[in-house]
């Protein structure tokens, strides 16, 4: 048998757990946050997410948690920050960000950046990835598609790597861009 006490303080607890907190209550920042881990802040990505000291209202359109066997864990998200206003790189960008949550240094940051030489026998450009797309017009799916390719996105795991969790975030990619998502972990 418990406790009255203990009775007491479990009920109050499930009936607090219970309680949604009404959306229209809500702040713009936490309604965007709604979406993402517990552990995570939508402020932290939006410090480091590019173009560095721009403001602008920051989407995380999807985040994938993966881990290997030695185990090393990676936090990845793809952001959409739109600066409010056009300039001549584009109002919106588009970057893959990720983090060591269980390292000394677990800021978000841009993966590093990959560039592979000229090929010595032809007149091929380098290439370069960056992880960050800057777009002049609103993104549609179809655009966020190709600059999620460009930014090294992808909506699942290579090799030795094991999804502990993932999501799109519906609402977020809905309030960004004005069509649902047709991209979802696992295929479309």
């Amino acid at each position: 048998m418990i406790p009255a006490t203990i009775a007491c303080c479990l009920a109050a607890a499930l009936a607090c757990a219970a309680a949604p907190v009404p959306e229209d209550t809500l702040t713009d920042e936490q309604k965007r946050s709604l979406e993402l881990p517990r552990s995570w802040d939508l402020k932290d990505i939006a410090d480091e997410a590019p173009p560095y000291g721009a403001d602008g209202k920051v989407y995380v359109l999807a985040w994938l948690v993966k881990e290997d066997a030695r185990p090393l864990r990676v936090e990845s998200c793809l952001v959409l920050k739109d600066l409010g206003k056009e300039s001549e790189n584009g109002r919106w960008c588009l970057s893959h960000l990720y983090r060591h949550p269980h390292g000394r240094d677990n800021t978000w940051t841009l993966p590093p950046l990959w560039v592979s030489p000229p090929a010595p026998l032809g007149p091929e450009k380098p290439v370069a990835i960056s992880h960050l797309k800057r777009l002049k017009t609103k993104p549609t799916n179809k655009d966020l598609d190709a600059a999620a390719k460009e930014v090294q996105w992808r909506f699942g795991v290579d090799g030795d790597w094991k999804v502990v969790s993932c999501a799109v975030c519906e609402r977020n990619w809905f309030a960004a861009t004005g069509e649902k998502p047709v991209q979802f972990f696992g295929g479309k």
